[in-house]
């Protein structure tokens, strides 16, 4: 067979189809990358054998899957990973992908090193986010653990305690309702979560909370107390008080403390305050 006509698409004037003429009649074989098209001289009159006709289409479905990769690429820098997944989502052969994926290494479009030290100074910059939490996302992507570790290397334990203490004195404000004890256990928790070591949370809440003064808890448990002594207001003033006091105990406060805000709760109450 041979080639009878070659067209260039309609919606993409870098692919082009081709046509054969088998048995006196034209009929569409198959389309190719530009590039496809002169790396194999396919021109007009040219006759295809079945061997190269075989070598060219899986040259073309190489070059689909780089151009594919090209356009994922163009959006934001990627991990390696993230484009071999691209491609497997596409149905792209196991052959192309491998392909693609050396060729943009190759050209240094692809580079996990540089990937990991340029997702690491963004996420440290713009995020909430402790060395730890950017560790696991980056093994998630599948970044080589040297990697990792050369670009956290530039996350230090300073810059951390200095992101610790910027979060801590945000949540300064929930000492109105909650008490110290509970807010410190909801903060290391969260700040565990965000990747940020135990060492340097522990260190940082310290230093936060030795700045609060023992007032700031009184008026917490006074908020709790004027939150729960009404909810109670059906039950005997015995068990109101109990009731009170349990919800007061269980959100961390000392039973002196807590005496204490019930007692004026009840006299506002009483004044009509």
């Amino acid at each position: 067979m041979k080639i009878k006509r070659i067209s260039t698409q309609k919606k993409n004037t870098e692919r082009f189809n081709i046509y054969i003429e088998r048995e006196g009649k034209e009929e569409y074989a198959f389309a190719v990358d530009v590039d496809i098209l002169i790396k194999y001289n396919l021109q007009r009159d040219k006759e295809l054998e079945d061997d190269f006709v075989k070598e060219v289409l899986t040259a073309e479905e190489q070059q689909k899957a780089y151009r594919l990769s090209l356009n994922h690429l163009s959006y934001r820098m990627r991990a390696t990973s993230e484009v071999e997944t691209y491609l497997m989502e596409k149905e792209t052969p196991e052959h192309a992908i491998k392909h693609a994926i050396k060729r943009l290494t190759d050209q240094k479009y692809l580079n996990d090193q540089q990937f990991a030290q340029a997702y690491t100074a963004t996420k440290k910059a713009t995020t909430p986010q402790g060395p730890g939490r950017i560790r696991r996302d980056l093994e998630a992507l599948k970044i080589p653990k040297k990697d990792i570790d050369e670009a956290l290397a530039q996350f230090t334990e300073e810059e951390e305690l200095e992101k610790v203490l910027k979060f801590l004195r945000q949540k300064q404000k929930e000492l109105a309702r909650r008490s110290v004890r509970e807010l410190k256990q909801k903060l290391q928790q969260t700040l565990m979560q965000r990747g940020f070591s135990t060492e340097v949370s522990k260190q940082g809440l310290q230093l936060v909370f030795e700045e609060i003064e023992a007032e700031t808890e009184e008026s917490a448990a006074l908020y709790q107390a004027r939150k729960y002594y009404p909810k109670y207001r059906n039950l005997e003033p015995f068990a109101r008080v109990q009731k009170t006091q349990q919800a007061l105990v269980r959100k961390g406060f000392p039973y002196a403390l807590i005496a204490e805000a019930i007692e004026q709760v009840k006299q506002e109450e009483e004044e009509g305050i």
